[in-house]
């Protein structure tokens, strides 16, 4: 494992970071200016910068540093700014209160080099309209692939139903939402992997454990769990509440809008849309066809203007399980075919780069 780099001669600012470094079983190494980090200042995977270190100056621009200066009340960020864009820093972190943030790049550093895995997330366009169905379906559709490759189904909704049990990972030993959070530090990729519970197919998922009372997480925290989650993984399929705002939908790689072919609905999926498409760079339409369902699939993509991935016509199997409270069946006929249509925009970068544009 490669050494975090800290440039600062702050005893507070050392104090603080050697503390998030220990908790997540990091190496520090600690300098009080750039020039005397030699080697390690082209060669650590982070560099943590102080405020006092980048007013002496840095030999050259790199990537992975973040300004760092301990927090004083009333304190004007803007001389911190402008320091931070003269070296080239990607950003500022004030201490204490800034040291998630911290933390978090520190466990990533501390995870290696690794492009992560591809981010689909899948969303609802009304209330039922079978979102986290189609999210376990693809989930296990991308885990049985072949050759196989890890896959993690996040369950991003504190309000819904549980992902564990569609994938048939209710009942299994495991990592819940509340051990991640409640951890002193964040998880690193590996470990966060290995911890998670196991369903259907080998999917890795990550859901909320049955509390009585309401239950919520952080942006920031559940952002740094979707980044441990790829960086360990293949694919990650996120199961996203509505209404979710923009703390996930900027880094999937592709979003998926469930709508059923109803006019309350399409009329619901519109007004979500300005959100999904001012911070998601590729949403997708599948359209849900219940018994009765008044309007054509292609209709509904034409009133929403979004590409039409594939439709989902109503299912007995799916339906009785859901029910039931029991594992999704193997994912088969029209829902396995939206699953592999799914997965294979996911893994075409210039399709997805062609609608992004």
């Amino acid at each position: 494992m490669d050494e975090v780099l800290l440039v600062t001669g702050r005893s507070v600012v050392v104090e603080q970071v050697r503390r998030l470094a220990a908790a997540g079983g990091v190496l520090l190494r600690v300098v009080a200016d750039a020039a005397a980090a030699g080697a390690a200042w082209r060669g650590a995977p982070v560099v943590l910068l102080g405020d006092d270190a980048a007013a002496l100056g840095v030999p050259w621009r790199r990537p992975g540093v973040l300004l760092v200066a301990p927090s004083t009340p009333g304190q004007d960020t803007a001389p911190l700014w402008r320091s931070a864009v003269e070296v080239g820093a990607e950003g500022v972190a004030l201490l204490p209160g800034d040291a998630p943030a911290v933390a978090s790049l520190i466990a990533t550093a501390a995870d290696g080099p690794g492009t992560g895995g591809l981010v689909v997330g899948v969303v609802g366009g009304c209330g039922g309209a079978g979102a986290s169905v189609l999210a376990a379906a693809v989930a296990r559709t991308a885990a049985a692939a072949d050759p196989p490759h890890p896959v993690v189904l996040l369950d991003a909704d504190p309000l819904g139903g549980g992902a564990d049990a569609l994938v048939g990972a209710h009942d299994e030993p495991g990592l819940r939402w509340h051990d991640v959070l409640d951890a002193p530090a964040p998880l690193r990729s590996a470990a966060l992997a290995d911890g998670l519970p196991r369903g259907r197919d080998g999917v890795r998922v990550l859901s909320w454990a049955p509390w009585p009372e309401p239950r919520s997480a952080p942006p920031a925290a559940v952002e740094a769990v979707l980044e441990a989650a790829a960086r360990a993984s293949g694919t990650v399929v996120v199961d996203l509440p509505r209404h979710s705002g923009s703390s996930l939908l900027w880094r999937l790689d592709l979003l998926v809008l469930v709508v059923p072919a109803h006019l309350r609905a399409v009329a619901s999926a519109g007004a979500q849309l300005p959100v999904l498409m001012g911070h998601a760079g590729d949403v997708r339409l599948v359209v849900a066809e219940p018994p009765g369902a008044p309007l054509d699939p292609d209709d509904v993509s034409d009133a929403l203007a979004l590409p039409l991935l594939g439709r989902l016509p109503p299912d007995r199997d799916v339906r009785s399980a859901t029910g039931r409270g029991d594992p999704l069946p193997r994912p088969r006929g029209a829902l396995a075919r939206c699953a592999r249509s799914v997965l294979a925009v996911l893994a075409d970068p210039d399709d997805r780069s062609g609608r992004a544009a």
